[in-house]
């Protein structure tokens, strides 16, 4: 028995070993390089944990960068060339993952995706969260900025829009996502309820005491003279029967990821194929 349970536990920790060395992901590695400035230490430690606990939902490397110096760079190039040069990717080097810079040299924000990322968060999807960022961008709110783009990007990735209303529990290290009926009972969700309900109350009290002071004094009898009203007999007859046809056109079929839309990809300086898009603000 003590054999038995000595070759499970050396089974166990083989195939754990061989698992870390398959993905290469390394959690202590750093994901948020805050060259800008921009970001205050909480929020820095916030998003590294963030960052880390996405990138094992979703199996991509996901990293955030700020810059004040582009060294003449697009906000494009910058970012690719961070990705390249740093070797991100979740499988390994060059790997899959997203890469969210904000370039205060060029005043744009740009998300870089890499390896199977390209194909996961397509276009549409990498500008609907550019569009979600951009009021906290232009206010200069960038620790929300890039909270909302782990949230967007985990979503996206998972196939799963409402996990854009999770957030992060740190004492869990994971994220957790609102129920419906949590989020409707929000104190300014409560407050709305209850305004509604008491002006709704008002008005049927009003219109309550309005019918008890009114008495109805004319009725469907009053300006008809007795007995002059007599239906004898009812009769239907049928007419005709009308019928619509209409052609339905053949699903023939289509390309494309369902739901996701389609993702484009272009080459780096450094020869990788990378996604993606940007805004400036």
């Amino acid at each position: 028995m003590k054999r038995l349970t000595k070759k499970a536990f050396r089974g166990f920790f083989a195939l754990l070993a061989l698992t870390v060395l398959l993905c290469g992901f390394d959690s202590q590695e750093q994901k948020v390089y805050d060259d800008a400035g921009l970001l205050s230490e909480e929020e820095r430690g916030e998003l590294q944990e963030m960052l880390v606990a996405a990138a094992y939902d979703t199996k991509q490397d996901l990293v955030i960068v700020t810059t004040a110096d582009s060294g003449g760079k697009s906000a494009r190039e910058y970012a690719d060339d961070f990705y390249d040069e740093h070797g991100f990717g979740y499988e390994g080097e060059y790997g899959s993952g997203a890469l969210f810079l904000i370039d205060m040299d060029n005043r744009e924000y740009y998300i870089s995706t890499a390896g199977n990322a390209i194909g996961l968060y397509s276009d549409d999807e990498i500008d609907d969260t550019l569009d979600a960022l951009y009021d906290d961008m232009r206010d200069g709110n960038y620790g929300e900025a890039c909270r909302d783009f782990v949230l967007e990007a985990r979503a996206a990735v998972l196939g799963d829009a409402e996990l854009k209303d999770s957030y992060f529990d740190r004492e869990e290290g994971r994220f957790v996502t609102v129920p419906e009926w949590k989020k409707n009972l929000s104190p300014s969700h409560l407050l709305a309820y209850f305004a509604t309900a008491l002006v709704i109350s008002a008005v049927v009290v009003w219109i309550a005491a309005r019918k008890r002071k009114t008495r109805m004094t004319v009725t469907g009898r009053t300006y008809m003279k007795d007995g002059s009203l007599d239906i004898r007999f009812k009769n239907d007859r049928y007419i005709n029967t009308t019928v619509i046809r209409r052609q339905i056109p053949r699903n023939n079929g289509g390309s494309g990821r369902s739901g996701g839309g389609f993702s484009s990809s272009h080459t780096s300086s450094g020869g990788h194929s990378h996604g993606g898009g940007g805004r400036s603000f």
